[in-house]
């Protein structure tokens, strides 16, 4: 087994949060002997303790005699979440109750459990697959239940699909080659050569529509940036209060109120947002003004949107350093629609401008929806993801070497070169799925896990 782990182990981990005080805790361990172990320091208030995917409500003890009345679930090998023999203690989440029962599974032969380490024992005894085992860890670390939809559907085969897919395909590819090298023909026709350089090209467009779901996926964790800007007393920081539902941004009648970056991080239909309120963009002499609206210029780049805000009756236009941005990355809001001619807004609408009135609300579920929208358009249709960096840096090397051979195809060179690149490309496949993983490699993904998992 890999380097640190052993699967004859009875191992042991809180599953819970057992540092403070709470109404329940519990406790697993797993491993070949574990039920015996059990049989050692639990007695049942009825009847034996005896069959499998039972739940059983008794004593613990140690030496010292009752540590507390708990209740036991049982599971036998295969049918476990490790594939292993395995019981789980759910007793009062006192820190007090929970250490001492970790103390004596310790004393009675059990080691405390590494970090993942009861998933990696269900991936090595095929209770799932490593990208499987990556959703359970995406899963505890996600944010939102929109989040949790995706890693779920990924839980269900479509990224391995997907992968198998183009395992196959690269196969054949190979086969075609290989078999050109093997049989001593002549050189690929032209006709051959556009049909295998066409299929090369293609798999490299996939590879490369998989890979940018790792900037989606990436803001999913981080949260999704959304810039307010525009000029001062516009209602940025009144609108920015209305989205995250509190009195988070000061507002007055005073220009330059804001003088740095606000954020606040909040849901919006299911995705993370992180909201960013800013200081007015104008012309002034005042240098801590200035500061922030510098700050504002450099935070373009760097967010997934930007609101451009300009009030009722405001011949504003958004400033050039906002038009050099693509257009699906900024909205033009306008902001005190409640002091607009109902005609003078439909006219603003027919513009591409939305308008909210933050003070009445109108039109900010429009705005919201607008903003997830945009957000999430290039992704929504997607049927699977990559969910972390491991991925992305996989699949990053697979569409390096796979256009490493149709460049190198295409200038000619001998098909051995072309096959491997080839080999190259499944070998790193093949290590996305964890059906090609070497043992260092499992060591580091686990490690990122949390203990009792």
């Amino acid at each position: 087994m890999s380097n640190g782990y052993s699967d004859v182990d009875v191992i042991v981990a809180p599953a819970t949060p057992f540092r403070t005080k709470a109404p329940l805790a519990i406790i697993r361990v797993s491993g070949e002997k574990s039920l015996e172990l059990l049989a050692r320091c639990f007695q049942p208030r009825h009847g034996e303790l005896k069959g499998s995917w039972r739940v059983h409500y008794g004593d613990w003890i140690d030496g010292e005699g009752m540590v507390d009345d708990v209740v036991v679930s049982t599971f036998r090998a295969p049918r476990s979440y490790t594939g292993q023999d395995m019981f789980e203690v759910s007793c009062h989440g006192n820190p007090v109750f929970v250490e001492a029962i970790l103390q004596s599974i310790l004393k009675e032969g059990g080691r405390r459990a590494r970090p993942g380490e009861f998933t990696m024992r269900a991936v090595l005894n095929g209770k799932m697959d490593l990208l499987q085992a990556e959703g359970v860890n995406a899963l505890i670390d996600c944010n939102t239940r929109y989040q949790a939809g995706l890693i779920r559907r990924q839980a269900k085969g479509p990224l391995v699909d997907f992968v198998h897919r183009q395992v196959e395909e690269i196969l054949q590819i190979q086969a075609h080659i290989e078999a050109t090298i093997d049989y001593g023909e002549e050189d690929i026709d032209a006709l051959e050569r556009d049909s295998l350089g066409g299929r090369l090209a293609q798999l490299i467009s996939r590879f490369q529509k998989l890979h940018q779901t790792a900037a989606f996926a990436n803001s999913m964790r981080r949260g999704f940036k959304v810039l307010l800007t525009g000029e001062p007393n516009v209602g940025k920081s009144t609108l920015f209060n209305a989205l995250v539902r509190q009195e988070r941004a000061i507002v007055t009648e005073l220009p330059g109120t804001t003088r740095d970056l606000i954020s606040e991080e909040i849901e919006m239909q299911g995705l993370p947002v992180i909201l960013i309120d800013s200081a007015g963009v104008r012309q002034t002499d005042d240098v801590i003004e200035n500061i922030g609206i510098e700050k504002i210029y450099q935070t373009l780049e760097q967010v997934d949107l930007v609101l451009f805000l300009s009030a009722a009756g405001d011949a504003m236009e958004p400033y050039p350093r906002l038009r050099e941005l693509p257009e699906e990355k900024w909205l033009h809001v306008q902001t005190k629609a409640d002091l607009q001619p109902s005609d003078g807004e439909n006219d603003l609408e027919k513009e591409g401008r939305i308008c909210v009135s933050a003070a009445t609300g109108m039109g900010l579920q429009r705005l919201e929806s607008e903003i997830v929208l945009r957000l999430s358009t290039d992704f929504e249709d997607q049927s699977v993801y990559l969910i972390n960096q491991r991925q992305e840096e996989i699949i990053s090397t697979v569409i390096q070497q796979l256009q490493n051979a149709y460049d190198d195809f295409d200038m000619g060179f001998g098909e051995e070169v072309l096959s491997s690149y080839l080999n190259t490309a499944r070998q790193q496949l093949g290590e996305l799925t964890g059906e090609t993983t070497v043992e260092d490699i499992l060591d580091r993904m686990f490690s990122n896990f949390c203990l009792g998992k």
